[in-house]
């Protein structure tokens, strides 16, 4: 006797969006993944795709700390997440676990919040350290440090190339048969029928993962996501020898050398701010980050790239579940990228098991309705 595989269509490539069709397909589903362009030309394109359980998250300044420490948690899981998801792939993911140093000036205007940030994640768990300038010359000797500065080292954590892990994601769910189809424009739901432009697809589930165009798919399921306008910026180097490995966030440059020797640098990508400032000098920006880093002097910019972050209104990821077309799903979060991996195993134990996981209870799209 055959089992039955039930049908799910997942609107958006991003690496959420990919991450759950590989899900969904490793436990029997029949999946087809769209996308209105190609995998990633969203916002996990340009994501800096720092794998991070910080505590402090962009848009969520007046969370409470049970909120917040239940957050943090769930990245905490997320980064687990993503080192099964490396052992199991049979791709390299891009991803690089050498933790985060994060410094600030010992009279600067960050002090307050980096004092507060380790003292939530000693008190929840997190192997994070203070460190002084030597120690943080030890764990960046490329850099310059200067002698008032103070931080701490967190050494969980890590980064991935995007790019490179939705390439290898893409690969894996394509050796499942999942069956993908690039520019193809969802126009509207119905039920679990997703209406395109070259025909109607009929399904048992529907997962939306379309990240910035989500809210206008989901208000007439009854999901509501709404969501804040902002925008990173980010500035992507040349290839060049290897100068740094921890995720580096220091004052106002944070910076990332990704696998293939390219570094990326960009500012406020520590969930202090919600949008970077309008006209991001990247002359400037390589400028600051090579007054820390000497090496960047000769440094190449390849490009300059600008895209939407997905905020949720009030921070937290926004899961939902139609009340009108029960097999109507999605996932609304600005961290996708360190989330990606278990939202996916998290959802797909909702959507076949049809089970509650409460894990995600604060998250629901249900708490805007209160």
């Amino acid at each position: 006797m055959t089992s039955h595989q039930p049908r799910v269509v997942v609107v958006g490539a991003g690496i959420l969006g990919v991450a759950m069709a590989r899900e969904l397909a490793l436990r029997g589903a029949r999946v087809t993944l769209l996308d209105r362009e190609q995998p990633g030309s969203g916002a996990t394109g340009v994501a800096f795709a720092w794998l991070t359980n910080q505590t402090h998250f962009r848009n969520a300044h007046g969370l409470p700390d049970a909120d917040a420490r239940h957050y943090f948690g769930l990245h905490r899981l997320a980064l687990g997440a993503w080192r099964r998801l490396q052992r199991a792939s049979a791709d390299d993911l891009g991803v690089r676990w050498h933790g985060t140093v994060q410094l600030t000036s010992a009279d600067g205007p960050d002090r307050d919040l980096l004092e507060r940030d380790l003292r939530r994640r000693l008190a929840w768990g997190s192997p994070s350290h203070r460190i002084d300038a030597d120690t943080a010359a030890r764990l960046l000797p490329e850099a310059v440090i200067p002698p008032d500065t103070i931080g701490f080292h967190t050494a969980d954590e890590g980064s991935v190339d995007p790019n490179a892990a939705l390439a290898a994601l893409m690969r894996a769910v394509e050796r499942l048969g999942v069956e993908f189809r690039s520019h193809t424009e969802v126009l509207a739901v119905d039920g679990t029928t997703v209406v395109t432009a070259p025909g109607s697809i009929d399904a048992e589930h529907v997962v939306i993962t379309s990240g910035a165009d989500s809210p206008a798919l989901l208000a007439p399921l009854g999901i509501t996501a709404p969501l804040t306008e902002s925008s990173g910026s980010i500035v992507h180097l040349a290839p060049m020898h290897r100068i740094l490995d921890p995720v580096l966030l220091s004052f106002d440059v944070h910076a990332i050398q990704r696998p293939d020797g390219r570094l990326v640098i960009a500012r406020h990508y520590s969930g202090s701010t919600v949008g970077d400032p309008d006209g991001l000098d990247s002359t400037q920006l390589l400028a600051e980050a090579a007054a820390l880093l000497p090496a960047l002097r000769d440094a190449e910019i390849e490009k300059t790239t600008t895209g939407r972050r997905i905020v949720p209104g009030d921070g937290l990821p926004i899961i939902g579940h139609s009340p009108v077309s029960p097999g109507v799903h999605s996932i609304t979060t600005n961290a996708g990228i360190t989330l990606a991996p278990i939202l996916a195993q998290l959802m797909t134990t909702e959507i076949l098991d049809g089970a509650t996981v409460d894990l995600l209870t604060p998250y629901r799209d249900t708490r805007f309705a209160r």
